[in-house]
């Protein structure tokens, strides 16, 4: 019976082409958009879920309470985890890890140095951790002294070779390593480096992992003890809390380097939202088509068919098509998983495995219940007497139309008001003017130092370089941050205050295009860090430290900051935004550290560029200190990219599935009105013999669908501005609601409707009407 069924349904869809091509495409496509959400979704949960007893792993997170709130960090002082774990029975294990990016090279070899990510860790460490070992193994590291080392970074150093019981070292004889392991290291993780060296040093802090044995039940009251441990020791302004490693990735909105869950919520939504747009649709046309199978149920019913029997009819009518609509969006999946790939930031490999099938197979089933109810459930239900009679509840039935036409409508104008005004807000942001020129800059990670200033001079001999600096960082991301400050006449509460410093030197101000108020910027000759005295240790402070101070002219005030330094203010410089636009513009420092700088900043003129970089990098190859350090270099448009990658990639993909959402809504009402359209040929064949011209025909349909649009429009404005209002909170610096955003979408879209209502209208209209009468 199944079988004759869906031999049935197959032989009805193939009757109606263009109601199989709407519904096939509209739900294959809003299948592959869900589906490649899914992929990415998937991927984002599974984080720091690749280990092993990974629900017994906690990262340890540093709480400080300041004046403007608190703050989280995960850099823990060295030693504290002896300390902890000393104290707590519960934990078996307590990691520490420290991560910096430091120039190797293979001892007694030609090639190259590479930079890579160099880890120092705890015996402990390991204990928590399993990592896939590739060769070697983490007993042998321990006793023999020796470092693991990545796949990918092995690959990268020495290729094709084995790296076990090769020798790397940096800065000359000053660390020599030999690698005795190597790992795979997993894509979903926070935790990465590229080498990894499990000494027994006391001496770095780093960010800590617990391990809790496995009766422990982490209880308030443990937490409780674990947060106040700190005061035990002395440390009374911090405390301490425990965050799952699994949560560590979506659930830490302070760490810049952390997922979102808030993103994952807000993609989900709106591919649900696409999904059933697509299924409305499905129903719409369903509906239309219902006038036609009427009839067949009441044949069915007379010639003994049970209801249960017509809904199982009409259910596999509505799986058959699903089923298809399902399998065809597996190809745009396959074809859009690579440049989806690259928009999300995935490295994984499309792998369709159990779970995706189910879901799959989940979003059949879904849509064969929502699509296919109504013909299943409703018209099931028809006595057969009414319907050879000529009733069918039409009016119910055009209402229940009308309203699915409205939530079309209202979802895409809703959407696309969004998709504006995140496109407007993260525009915005990405082409403010932050105060900092960022055009025409290279960025070199160098460990020049204080031969910097001979390699500026030498680059600058070219013309089409304008300046260069050394800097610990840009400074549009200067994130290097601490409280502790005073000077003569200030008060306690201003050593509770965050502040940031800048270590560059005096190009630093040049290159970058950031404005001197008063004063003077660094000083030009300035030979060694430590040489500096409390008359030659200059800093210069931006607007926002000197309204802290309170002072109308600081200049010469000397400032007392980071662990007991003294400097002496000689300049103010305007306030420009060095954090992202997430945040507000705090107090700054700027001194002169060139130990601290790890990057020369090279401006140009834009002119000849490839020629120009060619120059400068040939410079920098000639002059760099050693070998060992390699040539890094990129941009600082592309560092700036990368800077703001979640909220470019956020405005992406909404614009994609803005757009795809509006097609989709688009071809619901083409096909509804083209359905309408054919259903009323009589009518519009009798309004034409009595005087009806084509024009007030088309305004006719026109007028009725606006209509639906009108209502739609005055829901969907207020419930798109509380959204997009509430989600602009997270930014210190919002971008308008413009009110010319919530007019133009919802008169575009009624233009674009009206414009194919009439096209549509316009065929059927200037039929001759005896024909279409004859025809009826």
């Amino acid at each position: 019976m199944l079988l004759h069924y869906l031999k049935v349904a197959f032989r009805s869809m193939k009757k109606d082409k263009g109601y199989l091509l709407v519904n096939v495409i509209g739900l294959s496509v809003a299948v592959a958009c869900c589906l490649l959400l899914v992929f990415w979704i998937k991927f984002e949960l599974s984080y720091e879920r690749c280990y092993l007893d990974y629900e017994r792993i906690h990262r340890v997170v540093k709480l400080e309470k300041r004046p403007d709130g608190v703050a989280k960090d995960t850099y823990i002082r060295p030693s504290f985890e002896d300390q902890l774990k000393e104290s707590f029975p519960q934990i078996e294990s307590a990691g520490l890890l420290s991560i910096e990016k430091l120039p190797f090279i293979e001892v007694d070899s030609d090639k190259e140095g590479v930079s890579l990510e160099y880890g120092t860790c705890n015996e402990d460490f390991l204990r928590i951790f399993s990592y896939e070992y590739l060769a070697g193994n983490p007993m042998s590291i321990m006793t023999n002294k020796q470092i693991i080392i990545t796949e990918e970074a092995a690959k990268k150093m020495f290729g094709s070779e084995s790296p076990i019981g090769k020798k790397i070292s940096f800065g000359g004889n000053f660390l020599v390593l030999e690698i005795g392991a190597v790992i795979k290291m997993p894509l979903n993780t926070q935790i990465r480096f590229d080498l990894l060296n499990p000494s027994r040093s006391k001496g770095r802090g780093g960010v800590m992992f617990l391990m809790f044995r496995e009766d422990v039940k982490i209880t308030p009251e443990l937490q409780e003890q674990l947060s106040t441990f700190p005061h035990t020791l002395g440390y009374d302004k911090y405390t301490i809390e425990i965050q799952p490693i699994k949560e560590a990735y979506l659930h830490s909105d302070w760490d810049t380097n952390s997922g979102s869950m808030t993103e994952i919520y807000l993609f989900s939504f709106v591919a649900f939202l696409i999904l059933l747009i697509a299924i409305i649709n499905y129903i719409n046309t369903s509906i239309a088509r219902s006038i036609n199978r009427i009839k067949e149920v009441g044949v069915r019913k007379v010639t003994g068919s049970s209801r249960n029997k017509l809904i199982v009819r009409f259910l596999s009518d509505s799986f058959l098509l699903s089923f298809f609509a399902v399998l065809l969006a597996f190809i745009p999946t396959v074809v859009l998983f690579p440049a989806f790939s690259e928009i999300m930031g995935l490295k994984i490999s499309l792998h369709f495995d159990w779970a995706i099938l189910f879901i799959a197979l989940l979003f059949c089933l879904l849509i064969t219940f929502f699509s296919g109810g109504y013909s299943a459930f409703y018209l099931s239900s028809f006595n057969p007497i009414l319907i050879f009679r000529g009733g069918s509840k039409t009016g119910s039935k055009e209402k229940f139309r009308k309203i699915l036409i409205g939530l079309q409508l209202f979802l895409s104008i809703a959407i696309l008001i969004c998709t504006l005004l995140v496109h407007k807000q993260i525009n915005g942001i990405y082409t403010a003017d932050t105060g900092v020129d960022r055009e025409n800059i290279y960025v070199f990670e160098s460990g020049l130092w204080y031969s910097s200033e001979d390699f500026i001079q030498e680059i600058k001999k070219n013309p089409n370089v304008i300046d260069a600096s050394i800097a610990m960082t840009a400074p549009y991301n200067a994130s290097y941050g601490y409280s502790g400050i005073s000077w003569e006449g200030s008060s306690d509460d201003v050593k509770e205050v965050e502040f940031v410093e800048i270590c560059c030197d005096y190009h630093y101000a040049n290159t970058f295009g950031l404005d001197l108020l008063s004063g003077q910027f660094i000083q030009p000759g300035l030979t060694w860090f430590y040489d500096q005295t409390e008359d030659t240790y200059a800093i210069v402070i931006n607007e926002s430290f000197q309204k802290l101070m309170g002072e109308e002219n600081p200049i010469g005030i000397t400032v007392t900051y980071g662990w007991g330094r003294k400097g002496k203010i000689i300049g103010v410089l305007k306030d420009f935004n060095f954090k992202p636009l997430k945040e507000n513009i705090t107090p700054l420092i700027m001194s002169f550290n060139p130990e601290a700088c790890s990057k020369v900043y090279v401006k140009t003129n834009g002119q000849n560029s490839k020629e120009t970089f060619s120059f400068v990098l040939e410079k920098y190859n000639e002059m760099k200190p050693n070998k060992e350090t390699p040539a890094n270099y990129y941009t600082v448009k592309e560092e700036y990219d990368r800077m703001y990658a979640k909220e470019l990639r956020m405005g992406k993909l909404f614009v994609v599935f803005s757009i795809i959402s509006f097609i989709l809504s688009l071809m619901g009402v083409i096909s509804m009105i083209s359905f309408m359209a054919e259903k009323r040929t009589k009518e519009i064949a009798i309004r034409k013999i009595n005087g009806a011209s084509i024009a007030g025909i088309i305004r006719l349909f026109v007028v009725e669908i606006l209509k639906i649009g009108i209502i739609a429009t005055v829901f969907a404005l207020p419930i798109a501005y509380f959204v997009m209002n509430s989600w602009l909170q997270s930014y210190v610096y919002q971008t308008n609601l413009s009110w010319w955003v919530f007019i133009c979408v919802p008169l575009v879209i009624f233009l674009l409707v009206a414009i194919t209502i009439g096209i549509q209208i316009f065929f059927v209209a200037r039929k001759n009407p005896v024909e279409s009468l004859r025809s009826e």
